[in-house]
């Protein structure tokens, strides 16, 4: 997925529930394993705190959960925010999405 620009909490809620949905079309082809997710955010702004916390709250979902997450990220100060905001152990951060996609997918 990629996403950018600035986001309202009213924006987050409409971007998990989206999410929620394309979780719902894939789940019959994971075979009951959880899904991986590639994050392309170079295009994301400095978010309000109101935001951050809704994107926090959504990160928490169980239902939305990926395996591994791998955010592709350029060099701005949302990087840092979104490093905050997402932290976990099977999570990564990349300059570009092949470097992305061959984490996610390794054995």
């Amino acid at each position: 997925m990629t996403i950018a620009g600035f986001f309202t909490p009213d924006d987050v809620a409409g971007f998990q529930s989206a999410v929620a949905s394309e979780i719902g079309r894939l789940r019959p082809f994971l075979r009951g394993e959880a899904h991986v997710t590639l994050c392309d955010t170079r295009g994301v702004q400095i978010q309000s705190q109101e935001a951050v916390a809704a994107f926090a709250d959504m990160l928490a979902h169980p239902a939305a959960r990926s395996r591994r997450l791998a955010y592709v990220v350029d060099a701005t100060l949302a990087r840092m925010q979104i490093k905050r905001l997402t932290a976990r152990d099977d999570a990564a951060y990349f300059p570009d999405a092949a470097a992305a996609e061959a984490w996610l997918f390794q054995a």
